[in-house]
């Protein structure tokens, strides 16, 4: 049920990941910078997480692992005490309920936003080789709220009579506050953080990234890149339900290739593919003790943890004319299973981690800019500077967020 948002970050190539997707914002380019240029640019992207594709496709709110019938079973089930456990069996018993009945509802609401600040500066080593680096900054503000809807309020007072009847009274007041507010009950006596609403400022992922001019004819251009992604950003809390992580703790290395067919002056078809190895590490992970839930008392502060490798495709068509720019694309990403081991625990819990990693990801990018390049070589203005919007939607996948993401990308070129 742990919820991690990071926020890609992109270098004209597409996106940067960590840990899980994210939709791109920017369109795919096989330019470089000429030598002796310098590139220094802010990118101001905006991102929400209300809902998700969930693992068959459909549309479910972020708060949906919230949504759960409280049932005698789960009751027994989050006793952590043999002694507790028998104790509301027979109480259960003693009334002529099952497992299966229920007491009612739990609810809750999630509602995060997140911006990053992205700061890039790129450098045209040579005609042909260009260096960049990206220091993100994410801040985040989260809201979270749980509730129950009482359904049974005569079961509810028989569990009570009952418990009263087996000379348990302690358990009565207990048995009270954990119906008033069960989520956080529970969350209390697994060792989580209470949920709060939260706002902070994090630094994210720092990304390096190098590109090559491999073939410039004029009509085609080919560039090929690698890139590396530094753990500078903070993994989400374990002791967190719900987080806003700034990165995962571990390093990426990826590469990819981009190619750009200039139709004419005003015309430009784009296209590349890249790939991106999440390198295998140690990080402390709760360890399931239910495949239906992930919530868990138990913790292995050294699990190993390789995550999924990340694949992606973008292509797209992009328009100028006399500084005004318009373009639009498609991408596809696709992330393969994370897993999970260790020691500590019997390895069916660490296979429970992997449930639901697969992802995968269509999305369309549309952006609308002006720049004063034309202007600058003619004389006509003293920098040249471009200002870019782009608007990205996520229209299908599998184990993502699928809220829309704006940026808005201002570069000067010196």
């Amino acid at each position: 049920m742990k919820k991690t948002i990071v926020i890609g970050m992109c270098l004209g190539m597409g996106a940067a990941f960590a840990g899980d997707l994210k939709a791109p914002f920017s369109l795919p380019s096989a330019r470089v910078l000429p030598k002796g240029v310098r590139n220094l640019s802010y990118k101001n992207v905006m991102a929400s997480a209300e809902n998700k594709f969930g693992a068959s496709g459909e549309s479910v709110a972020i708060a949906d692992p919230f949504f759960k019938n409280i049932t005698f079973g789960d009751v027994i089930k989050g006793k952590l005490d043999p002694v507790d456990k028998g104790a509301v069996k027979q109480a259960m018993l003693s009334i002529g309920a099952s497992e299966s009945d229920s007491f009612g509802q739990t609810t809750g609401q999630v509602n995060i936003e997140a911006t990053a600040h992205v700061p890039v500066f790129a450098w045209g080593f040579s005609n042909r080789f260009t260096g960049a680096v990206a220091v993100p900054i994410v801040k985040s503000s989260q809201n979270v709220s749980t509730g129950v809807i009482q359904q049974n309020p005569a079961l509810h007072e028989s569990m009570k009579m009952a418990l009263l009847s087996k000379g348990v009274d302690a358990k009565v007041a207990e048995f009270d506050n954990k119906m008033m507010d069960p989520i956080q009950s529970k969350l209390e006596d697994y060792g989580y953080k209470r949920l709060e609403n939260e706002n902070k400022s994090q630094l994210g992922d720092i990304r390096l990234v190098a590109k090559y001019l491999a073939l410039d004819t004029g009509a085609n251009r080919i560039v090929v890149s690698s890139d590396l992604t530094v753990p500078t950003g903070k993994d989400s809390d374990v002791n967190e339900v719900v987080d806003v992580a700034s990165g995962d703790d571990q390093w990426d290395v990826g590469g990819g290739v981009a190619y750009d067919y200039v139709l004419n002056d005003y015309w430009t078809l784009s296209t590349d593919a890249s790939y991106t190895f999440q390198l295998k590490d140690r990080n402390p992970e709760r360890i399931p003790m239910y495949s239906d839930s992930k919530v868990t008392p138990d913790v292995d502060g050294n699990t190993e943890r390789d995550l999924g490798d990340i694949a992606a495709f973008n292509t797209a068509g992009k328009w100028r004319y006399e500084g005004v720019n318009l373009g639009a694309g498609y991408t596809y990403q696709y992330k393969g299973a994370d897993r999970y081991n260790g020691t500590a625990y019997s390895s069916s819990r660490y296979d429970m981690l992997e449930q639901d990693t697969v992802q995968h990801m269509h999305g369309v990018v549309v952006n609308g800019g002006y720049d004063t390049m034309s202007l600058f070589k003619a004389k006509k203005f003293p920098v040249p500077l471009s200002l870019t919007l782009s608007h990205t939607r996520v229209l299908d996948g599998r184990n993502v967020v699928n809220d829309p993401i704006t940026a808005l990308d201002f570069s000067m070129f010196f």
